[in-house]
């Protein structure tokens, strides 16, 4: 079809062209492409664990439980508990895993000396003493890879230490059979653990 008449009486061209506007979708296919698979890879399981608000009780409320690992993440420890393990009763009093030096990174370019940002502290948590304690509750716990793991963190607890301690968890595994490793723990708040064991978090 032709198009408007232009100024000298010819007829204007009204065609537009789609080469570019197609050049752009390509580009953001391969963007949203390649971000969906790195979503996938750095991507941690966890459920959230929720107080149940039912009023009524369980009719398996006389049922023998499973032992469970509870971890809180308080400012400056680690506290840790196997809970409903009836033969080691000591093991539901909580174990408190001291923070060692804190350590300091920099925000911005440059190192800690130079730092052209802002430079950041971190409680240095002991994450190794951690997940050597973790092994220990997992072979207690005689549950293989299907031992719940509950991790609770304090309000003031930054970000980083949070995903620190859910790494730690699911790199704990059991030296003499490599596959049996703790599994997709849950994130629940430090209320719920004050029924399992937990009575100050300091």
């Amino acid at each position: 079809m032709g198009g408007g008449a232009s100024g000298k009486g010819g007829v204007a061209d009204a065609s537009l062209n789609v080469v570019p506007f197609i050049d752009l979708l390509v580009c953001l296919i391969c963007f949203l492409l390649v971000s969906a698979a790195w979503t996938q890879l750095s991507r941690i399981n966890v459920d959230q664990a929720l107080p149940k608000a039912s009023k009524t009780p369980p009719k398996d409320q006389d049922k023998k439980k499973d032992p469970k690992i509870n971890i809180a993440v308080t400012n400056t420890a680690f506290l840790v508990n196997l809970w409903n393990m009836e033969e080691k009763p000591e093991l539901g009093q909580p174990k408190r895993i001291a923070a060692k030096k804190d350590f300091k990174l920099c925000r911005g370019s440059g190192g800690l000396d130079d730092c052209s940002g802002e430079v950041e502290t971190f409680t240095g948590y002991d994450r190794a003493g951690l997940k050597e304690y973790l092994i220990t509750l997992l072979k207690t716990a005689g549950q293989g890879g299907k031992t719940k793991v509950m991790v609770a963190a304090a309000d003031k607890v930054k970000y980083i230490a949070l995903i620190g301690t859910l790494d730690t968890v699911l790199h704990a595994c059991d030296p003499d059979d490599p596959k049996v490793c703790l599994q997709s723990p849950s994130v629940g708040d430090l209320n719920l653990l004050r029924a399992e064991g937990f009575v100050s978090f300091d």
